[in-house]
């Protein structure tokens, strides 16, 4: 649902403008500020014919690149989103934190002359000018909610509901539901659900009059369901657009292949035999990007178990075991973040943000995802891949697959480093959420989407929010 409109289109394309001219105009403002005002812990002036190192080494088109991607990774070119006032500042700080890193770099590794009191400038004034750039946009930029009308009053509906209420920067707002078929309306003030809009046949006439701007279906499918899509499909160009919260094996339905059984069209919603080709291709991907980012991880890793090893009591590692492809178990490696006794009392639980059992330093590894890199190994051995569905244990994976239908789909394919609903859904996301994710992974895997969801997930470390 967080799609971006037209209009905000136009905002991203403002917004790359803008920061691409933000870097070149501060780091030619950084040299000329070095030629003309005596500053604080330098010696002297830079020479005026000095400026002209800014285009010459390429430091110019480095510092425009640079500035787009790390905003990127940040992201600041994502759909807006209501934030605290000082939320974009704490966001732009690390961004033109790591984009001095990466030019220092450049430089380095380039082996080119370049002042590093003109860097330092630099980034400074990038600062202050992306600041009141992104503060400016934040306020011109409100576009105007639009106004969804859900059809049923279900628990599905209540919580669609609900969630649009919680998280404004959907652009969302609900208007009030229609009911369905059969159902009653609810009394009124028990749901967030809005004014009782009357029943499906009053859709139209609201489609028509411009009151509503999305419908979404929020029930089982019924022959009603589809007789309303195509009633109000007759009302383009000036019609609603009809989202549909789709049902477990619909989230499978992403490229639709068909067999026919005479002439009767059979849509397959499953197929074992296509991803016998799929996964040795997804195989030597895991192999040639895993051992690429183990040897990476390295430094990284020794850091952290050293930092769990002299904070808590207890092993560096923790191993669990978990159910993987086929439904075979296999043994997850994380670096410890709870107390060593944690699940001594409770047994099998789901881990809670702000959970009691963690350690001074666990909440800031999970955070950052920094306890997930021994799975790295995993990933290595075959028992993991970089992108699938998160691997469960045994206890829930047996309750899911009494509770929820489909859910023994999720298990077709090697679990995951990250995944679809990892980058996409959020923490405490239900697992029939988590599963329409997962099952629509599946459907529609390409090593592109593996790509995505594996830059998608940077963007989420970088930004400590990850689900």
């Amino acid at each position: 649902m967080n799609r971006m409109r037209p209009s905000d289109r136009l905002w991203v394309a403002l917004r790359l403008a803008g920061d691409a001219l933000l870097a070149a105009g501060g780091l030619y403002g950084a040299f000329l500020l070095r030629a003309s005002v005596p500053l604080p812990f330098t010696q002297q002036l830079l020479p005026a014919e000095r400026i002209a190192l800014a285009a010459a080494t390429g430091g110019l088109a480095a510092a425009v690149l640079l500035q787009l991607a790390t905003l990127y990774f940040f992201g600041f070119y994502d759909p807006p989103e209501p934030r605290p006032r000082l939320e974009t500042a704490r966001r732009l700080l690390p961004a033109v934190a790591l984009q001095g890193l990466l030019l220092t770099s450049y430089y380095f590794l380039s082996n080119l002359v370049f002042p590093r009191s003109v860097l330092l400038v630099y980034l400074l004034v990038d600062l202050l000018l992306l600041a009141v750039w992104r503060t400016l946009l934040d306020r011109l930029h409100a576009p105007r909610r639009r106004r969804v009308a859900l059809v049923g009053c279900s628990e599905e509906a209540q919580e669609i509901a609900s969630k649009i209420g919680l998280f404004g920067y959907h652009g969302l707002e609900v208007l009030g539901y229609v009911t369905a078929p059969g159902e009653t309306p609810l009394a009124p003030g028990e749901r967030p659900l809005g004014p009782h809009l009357g029943g499906i046949e009053e859709l139209p006439a609201l489609v028509r009059d411009g009151r509503i701007d999305d419908v979404i279906l929020a029930t089982g499918a019924q022959d009603w369901r589809v007789r309303l899509i195509d009633e109000l499909a007759l009302l383009r160009p000036a019609g609603a657009d009809v989202l549909l919260l789709p049902d477990p094996f619909e989230s499978l339905v992403g490229r639709m292949r068909f067999r026919w059984v005479r002439d009767v069209p059979l849509i397959e919603v499953v197929n074992h035999s296509e991803w016998r080709i799929r996964r040795p291709l997804k195989r030597a991907f895991d192999l040639m990007a895993g051992l690429v980012l183990a040897l990476l991880a390295l430094p990284v890793m020794a850091l952290v178990a050293a930092a769990v090893r002299t904070t808590s009591r207890g092993p560096v590692l923790y191993r669990q075991e978990r159910v993987g492809r086929g439904g075979r178990r296999f043994v997850l490696w994380k670096f410890r973040t709870m107390r060593a006794d944690a699940e001594r009392d409770t047994g099998e639980v789901l881990a809670q943000p702000d959970d009691p059992r963690l350690t001074h330093l666990g909440g800031t590894l999970r955070s950052y995802r920094l306890d997930e890199l021994p799975q790295l190994w995993n990933v290595l051995n075959g028992t993991m891949s970089l992108v699938g569905p998160r691997p469960e244990r045994p206890g829930f994976v047996a309750r899911y697959r009494q509770a929820i239908p489909g859910y023994s789909e999720r298990l077709a394919v090697a679990p995951g480093l990250t995944g679809l609903a990892q980058v996409t859904g959020e923490y405490l996301s239900s697992p029939q959420n988590k599963l329409r994710y997962d099952l629509a992974y599946i459907a529609n895997w390409s090593l592109w989407l593996d790509l995505s969801i594996l830059l998608r997930t940077v963007k989420i470390v970088l930004t400590s929010r990850g689900t």
